[in-house]
């Protein structure tokens, strides 16, 4: 059984992997899907969540897992706006 401390660490590294992934997919179109706009998007509103609980993580239990995580969230929070301003450009 996984304990709760290590729960605290898996969540906020698993949102911006899944989402990482969802974003590659929109890039490389491996599986085609109507929601493009979403893919992109997502980010903006699910890495906060995770950076949060990430930052909570960390003050329970100084790991790197909270580390890892609180820095993946940051990077992944900021594709969406890479992503625009690199089209206009």
């Amino acid at each position: 059984m996984i304990k709760k401390k290590r729960i605290g660490t898996i969540i906020p590294i698993l949102i911006p992997v899944l989402l990482i992934l969802s974003i590659v997919n929109v890039a490389y179109k491996i599986i085609l899907t109507e929601f493009f706009g979403v893919s992109i998007l997502l980010p903006v509103f699910l890495c906060p969540i995770g950076f949060i609980l990430a930052i909570f993580s960390y003050e329970v239990d100084k790991n790197i897992g909270a580390k890892i995580g609180i820095l993946l969230n940051v990077l992944v929070f900021l594709i969406p706006f890479i992503w625009m301003f690199g089209r206009i450009t």
